[in-house]
């Protein structure tokens, strides 16, 4: 296993196992941010036959209401980060050993697969998406810039410009509950109170001619992910594009990987039937990838 860091990306990483060009794959963490879902599934998805890249994008820094920064040199607020940075990435490795820019995928779990859609519906050379727990909508930002103005930043941009997108409802007061915040609430009355704001925010998914894995829990904690994975699905039907939906009625958010049983916070579901769905799922994941991602 060779562990190479990536010029221009702080943290970054590209895992690979021997020197024959591979395809690319790239992991983009959820809202936790940091390098966590990097060095788990880097060395996995190299071990697969992958140029496996984690990407560290974000990296919390509540100042005085939180621990430091683990990444002080990465964005500390879910505001703005740059979509179009996964394209600056694809050149970075050009010529990199091991990896074959000119099969491309992206591998994402929450904000993750918000990232890897939006990213899909502006770059037709994305080959392949699997996205764990998406959105179909681009999310108002947070950090603490959002605590005096709330509802005004977006988690996302593109090209300089901020992404249209959908408030919260109550995401301060959320922050100030703790673990007792309903964080699924938050979302579906952010859409409730701003209906006027769906069709800008919506992620164009019809736009991404690539193929698409979609993996969602009925129960997810977080937003709901399977009302997002079901619409997503039949906008890219209409539109006759690869799209394959795996829904898991009784699973919450904690879906990626292939683990057994663990306890997951805030996940929603069960720690059962978490473990069920992952185990469903993650041979399906495999063959997708393997499918998508050939010569």
């Amino acid at each position: 296993m060779t562990q190479r860091p990536i010029t221009g990306f702080p943290h970054a990483v590209l895992y690979t196992v021997g020197e024959e060009a591979r395809p690319v794959v790239v992991i983009l963490h959820g809202a936790d941010g940091n390098d966590e879902a990097s060095t788990r599934f880097g060395p996995i998805l190299a071990r697969m036959g992958y140029a496996a890249v984690g990407l560290p994008y974000y990296s919390p820094n509540w100042g005085e209401y939180g621990p430091p920064p683990k990444f002080p040199d990465l964005p500390g607020s879910f505001i703005d980060i740059r979509v179009d940075q996964i394209s600056d990435l694809r050149e970075a490795l050009r010529g990199l050993p091991g990896a074959d820019v000119e099969r491309f995928g992206l591998f994402g779990a929450s904000k993750g697969a918000e990232f890897a859609l939006i990213a899909g519906s502006r770059y037709p050379w994305i080959d392949s998406i699997v996205a764990y727990a998406p959105t179909d909508v681009v999310w108002e930002g947070w950090g603490l810039e959002m605590l005096e103005a709330e509802g005004t930043r977006s988690s996302f941009s593109f090209a300089g410009q901020p992404l249209p997108f959908m408030p919260y409802r109550g995401f301060v007061e959320g922050l100030l509950a703790g673990p007792a915040a309903d964080l699924r609430a938050i979302h579906a009355n952010g859409r409730i109170d701003h209906p006027e704001k769906e069709a800008d925010a919506r992620i164009p998914v019809e736009a991404y001619p690539g193929d698409l894995l979609l993996i969602a829990g009925g129960q997810d904690a977080q937003w709901d992910a399977a009302r997002a994975a079901t619409a997503i699905l039949e906008a890219r039907t209409r539109a006759e594009l690869e799209t394959t939906a795996l829904i898991y009625p009784d699973a919450g958010h904690d879906l990626v990987g292939d683990g057994g049983v663990r306890q997951t916070e805030r996940s929603g579901g069960s720690p059962e039937a978490d473990a069920a769905a992952r185990q469903d799922a993650w041979p399906q994941v495999v063959a997708f990838m393997a499918r998508t991602l050939a010569d």
